[in-house]
């Protein structure tokens, strides 16, 4: 089985017109599912937001075991990243990035505050999550090299996580120098933490909707950052045995 995660119901739009896709009463609500190619594929629509989307996946693995999650949406992009709308970006990292404590010198990261975690005991936090794996090398091939995803620019690198988007040049620049991260959204890390804790890899796919630092919505193109996310998913489910060996070797 593979688990399928968008936020929202428009993120998944172009995937559901594409899909054979019906409700699934395992997860009664946001929870669709078919079988393509005699692979089961599941969607869910976690909600927006950290504690949603932590939900919603702790309920799903609760439920199901998936061989792997695809996460999928909508990202901005940071200024160093050079990316555009409508680009898209394979995070290797997530990063919870508005998580510590504001001082009068700065942003200090929870990571920095000093908070002891025992090494017998589950982790009390986590700030930053690696996503590198045999299924992110084999996506990063597979979307480079198909023909419907050619006028994109695809990336592979670090993405931050955030309550708060950053709809200003200050907080942009900050969370930019802070994370070295490319890509802004706002439900990543949290999937990445319990893809963690249950043992269960993650992919994740960002279309690039806007440019963070602005709420300057003629900057934005909402469906052009949805849409390539969904081609980009749909590629990976058409070519998923092809994925699966690239994994597996």
């Amino acid at each position: 089985m593979i688990c399928l995660l968008a936020a929202t119901p428009h993120e998944s739009l172009l995937l559901r017109q594409q899909l054979p896709l019906i409700s699934d009463l395992r997860l009664p609500g946001q929870a669709f599912s078919c079988q393509l190619c005699s692979e089961e594929i599941f969607l869910l629509h976690t909600g927006v937001g950290i504690a949603s989307a932590a939900s919603s996946a702790a309920r799903l693995l609760g439920s199901l075991s998936p061989e792997l999650l695809i996460a999928f949406g909508c990202g901005g992009s940071y200024p160093a990243a050079g990316l555009r709308n409508g680009d898209l970006v394979l995070a290797t990292s997530e990063y919870f990035g508005d998580l510590g404590a504001a001082t009068e010198e700065g942003f200090v990261p929870l990571c920095e505050l000093g908070i002891t975690q025992s090494a017998d005991q589950p982790p009390l936090f986590g700030q930053r999550f690696e996503l590198h794996s045999d299924w992110l090398a084999g996506a990063a091939q597979l979307l480079n090299a198909a023909t419907e995803l050619s006028a994109a620019k695809i990336v592979s690198g670090p993405c931050v996580t955030v309550n708060t988007v950053s709809g200003s040049h200050k907080l942009s620049q900050s969370l930019e120098q802070r994370t070295a991260g490319i890509c802004e959204n706002m439900e990543g890390a949290a999937l990445a933490q319990v893809a963690e804790f249950s043992s269960v890899p993650l992919l994740e796919i960002r279309g690039i909707s806007n440019p963070c630092g602005t709420r300057d919505r003629t900057l934005w193109d909402l469906p052009a950052g949805m849409r390539i996310a969904q081609q980009a998913v749909l590629r990976l489910l058409k070519d998923l045995p092809h994925l699966r060996r690239l994994a597996c070797r």
